[in-house]
């Protein structure tokens, strides 16, 4: 046999496996699309209210994340989560799993308990590193027992990783769907410079996970949550309601013998009819140069920059979901799944194989040009069934490529889409490489099942007489991280201008027109100048500007019911009405203080130092702030929580929140603090 005749029958073999893999999915795209659509499951799209967001009582959240070695990173983690996170902080609790033998991660983590008061460093049992499974299901242990000496109730569960951007609305979705959901996944896109010709090659690696990231969370994951098919968890940026946690009781929730324990726990609860809901939502923002664009509610995080760090994380995914997680026998259980969810099964399934291929038409590909230059006989003729089999293929790639496309403009924009598909044409350079690194990746992860296989043999032959078998078990193969800089961070914050339109209080052409009229030279504020020309009122405004600077609003009917005259007795009545601040409470070595817009920053400062207190704000309207300086002294209606408050089982901020809510929804308090999750 001569090499061309190698070539074309090799040729031939991979133009009908391109053809039955390429047919497969454009089927599955088209029927996707149109069952969705047109069909019975269309899916009733929520729109996210932001209104409504907003006007659903803050539940317990609890929020775990898994360390090792991580103290370069996991301090800078917890500062920013805490302080751009859009939830109040006396509702959620951060717990973060260290192992004993990480005695650096462990004095970070503590030193972040001593700034953060909801900040938990858990102390594994074992050394590490072990699964990440093992540590996540003895934080999760360890949270109940302080659900029980704290006298709360976590309504939900979100697991994040140690590089994580968390979006500031996140935990505030989370608290929305996960009375509708009992799981959810937010979408995970990697953190990409702007891309330019000088340092497309400094990030190509991390920029191919951003494309198959953003056709996948944008495309792909969208399309199973539509038809009713398994959508599998990202490991990161998912929560699970209190109800699937209960449904365990004492059993371990995640599988720890899984190197992709997220996925196989993901799998194990649509086999039980607990779906995963996909959360691919849009809220608009305020850029630094005054445009305004759609933000996802998303997880950004960084991801590996070399090429052998990508190999070797995603040798760990192939590996544990691929061949650890699920098989053939998935596809054809006797347990009640729908057609969808069996055939997303087959395709995760056939994702090994799939990515072994591109290679192998790499090298079919430089034949057919060697074989152009030199004039040797092409591998088909023009004409022939093979001919049109490689001219479907050839347009099944450039359809995919065109999909690739459109994520990634929807998700990075025009720059992205060149760089990423058009770099050059036909063979994209983000694309061949990618392919290359999924092909190390499934070929070390053969080699990674078949030394695991044969040590398993060796040690079953050894131990056969004993009751249970030894198996080999795959450690945690953890990527190594870094996080954002300051600067970097700056553009996923949220300022005033944000929180307004997305509540619909003035649109982007009235907030832009004021940014171009307010009076800097002279020191005014946004919120003034809109303020003061009727585009919102003051309530308002104090509200927006609560949410950015994470400073609780007192409503004027929660004002006349706290118990603040034993405080506020303590300061010269005329000083407090001259500098518009009143003295509420102080709580753990803090004054907590009412102040409104016209409170200035300085007298705020002068009081702090000229008391020698720690001081922590929130905001009143200044009429009601002004009646309640004058009230002090008089008798008053309490609110109910304050008792509790006194007795150390509540904060001032649940207070304040309890209160709020119940008025709202016109409940009572008792009831309202259960519906929180303070159970007292």
């Amino acid at each position: 046999m001569t090499v061309q005749d190698f070539f074309k029958i090799f040729g031939c073999i991979m133009i009908v496996i391109y053809l039955f893999f390429g047919l497969d999915d454009m089927i599955w795209y088209i029927w996707s699309i149109l069952s969705t659509q047109f069909g019975k499951n269309r899916s009733k799209k929520m729109e996210l209210s932001f209104q409504e967001l907003r006007e659903t009582p803050p539940k317990m959240l609890a929020v775990c994340i898994a360390a090792w070695h991580e103290d370069n990173v996991i301090l800078d983690v917890i500062s920013n989560f805490i302080n751009t996170t859009d939830y109040p902080k006396s509702m959620y609790h951060l717990f973060i799993g260290v192992y004993p033998n990480d005695p650096k991660t462990i004095d970070t983590v503590k030193k972040a308990g001593e700034i953060y008061p909801n900040v938990h460093a858990v102390i594994n049992c074992m050394d590490g590193p072990t699964t990440k499974a093992q540590n996540i299901n003895h934080v999760i242990g360890e949270i109940k027992k302080y659900e029980e000496s704290a006298g709360i109730k976590f309504a939900a569960l979100t697991v994040h990783d140690s590089e994580d951007a968390i979006h500031t609305y996140e935990l505030l979705t989370t608290n929305y769907l996960i009375d509708k959901h009992d799981a959810l996944q937010f979408p995970v896109f990697p953190i990409l410079e702007m891309p330019r010709f000088k340092n497309f090659f400094k990030q190509l690696t991390t920029a191919t996970y951003a494309d198959e990231f953003a056709e996948n969370h944008f495309t792909t994951l969208v399309q199973r949550r539509d038809t009713g098919a398994f959508v599998p968890c990202a490991g990161t940026g998912f929560a699970l309601s209190r109800k699937v946690l209960d449904d365990f009781g004492d059993e371990p929730i995640f599988p720890s013998e899984s190197l992709t324990e997220d996925y196989l726990l993901s799998l194990n609860l649509y086999k039980k009819g607990v779906a995963l809901y996909y959360v691919l939502n849009k809220l608009p923002r305020v850029l630094a140069n005054g445009k305004i664009k759609s933000d996802f509610i998303t997880t950004r995080s960084l991801f590996p920059s070399t090429f052998k760090a990508a190999v070797r994380q995603k040798t760990r995914w192939t590996y544990g979901i691929t061949m650890q997680s699920i098989g053939v026998r998935d596809i054809f259980t006797k347990e009640k799944i729908s057609f969808a969810g069996r055939y997303s099964f087959y395709k995760d399934i056939k994702s090994k194989f799939l990515n072994l291929l591109p290679i192998l038409g790499y090298i079919l590909a430089i034949y057919v040009i060697v074989a152009a230059i030199l004039n040797l006989d092409p591998f088909y003729t023009k004409g022939s069934v093979i001919y049109y089999m490689s001219m479907v293929v050839f347009t099944i790639m450039c359809l995919r490529q065109i999909t690739r496309g459109y994520a990634l403009y929807s998700v990075y924009g025009l720059r992205s889409v060149f760089f990423g598909c058009l770099l050059p044409p036909l063979f994209p350079i983000r694309l061949l490489y990618g392919n290359i690194i999924n092909f190390a990746a499934v070929v070390r992860a053969f080699k990674m099942k078949l030394g695991l296989q044969s040590k398993n043999k060796e040690l079953k032959k050894k131990e056969k007489d004993k009751r249970e078998k030894k198996k080999k078990v795959a450690k945690w193969a953890k990527t190594d991280h870094d996080f954002l800089s300051r600067d970097q961070l700056r553009q996923y914050r949220r300022m005033l201008g944000d929180v307004l339109i997305v509540q619909k209080l003035i649109t982007p052409a009235q907030f832009k027109e004021a940014l171009n009229k307010v009076d800097k030279e002279h020191g005014q504020q946004i919120g003034s100048y809109l303020i003061e020309n009727g585009m919102i009122t003051e309530e308002q405004m104090l509200r927006a500007l609560g949410h950015v600077k994470h400073i609780q609003f007192i409503p004027d009917e929660l004002v006349k019911k706290l118990d603040y005259d034993e405080t506020a007795k303590r300061f010269n009545v005329k000083m407090l009405k001259k500098r518009k601040i009143l003295p509420l409470t102080e709580e753990n070595g803090t004054l907590i203080i009412g102040v409104c817009n016209n409170t200035s920053d300085s007298y705020i400062s002068k009081f702090e130092k000229n008391n020698h207190l720690k001081i922590k704000k929130m905001y009143i309207m200044e009429e009601y702030l002004m009646k309640a300086i004058n009230d002090i002294g008089k008798k008053k209606e309490l609110l109910d929580s304050l008792e509790l408050y006194h007795s150390g089982g509540m904060t001032y901020e649940q207070v304040i929140l309890v209160g709020k809510f119940a008025s709202i929804s016109k409940v009572s308090e008792k009831n309202m603090r259960e519906m929180m999750g303070i159970l007292v």
